[in-house]
């Protein structure tokens, strides 16, 4: 199967080329009708496989991932409803994270710190700009789009 796409890392951390990797998804797509991380993996175990090095095989280390993975779903799950005793409009993360380390902030710490609340700026920018290039395609969302520029630009004029 000759691939027509040309795949690129967005982050290029993973020991195997983007295109390499793209093509081996594509032939589990073909496999298995979809793409779901099961299977990802169960066509990886072959150390032969072209995703084998992506994975961590060494149970223990495996296992301690697992358990951090959580610890991170459980800390981006906890909500606050009310801060100093007033209501919020609606829940807010309590803990928020704008750092490639994963390192979570309480959200009221980043709201009276400048440097950190630019840094949240910052980071909401990218990924207003990650969702935009996802979704650009969707012409039924051509007006979000527009405004999602207008205010990505409008916000990187005042930096």
């Amino acid at each position: 199967m000759e691939s027509q796409m040309i795949y690129k890392w967005t982050v290029p951390v993973y020991p195997v080329e983007a295109q390499t990797a793209g093509m081996e998804l594509e032939k589990i797509v073909e496999k298995h009708g979809s793409l779901k991380p099961a299977y990802v993996v169960e066509e990886s175990t072959d150390k032969n496989a072209a995703l084998h090095k992506c994975f961590e095989w060494n149970n223990k280390k495996a296992a301690d991932k697992y358990r951090q993975r959580q610890a991170q779903d459980l800390i981006r799950n906890i909500v606050t409803v009310k801060i100093n005793n007033v209501d919020t409009p609606k829940p807010i993360r309590a803990f928020v994270s704008f750092r490639q380390e994963q390192e979570y902030v309480p959200v009221m710490r980043v709201l009276h710190d400048s440097d950190l609340l630019e840094n949240m700026l910052q980071s909401a920018i990218k990924e207003l700009e990650a969702f935009r290039s996802k979704y650009e395609a969707l012409t039924v969302l051509s007006d979000l789009m527009a405004d999602i520029e207008r205010n990505i630009k409008k916000h990187k004029k005042n930096i």
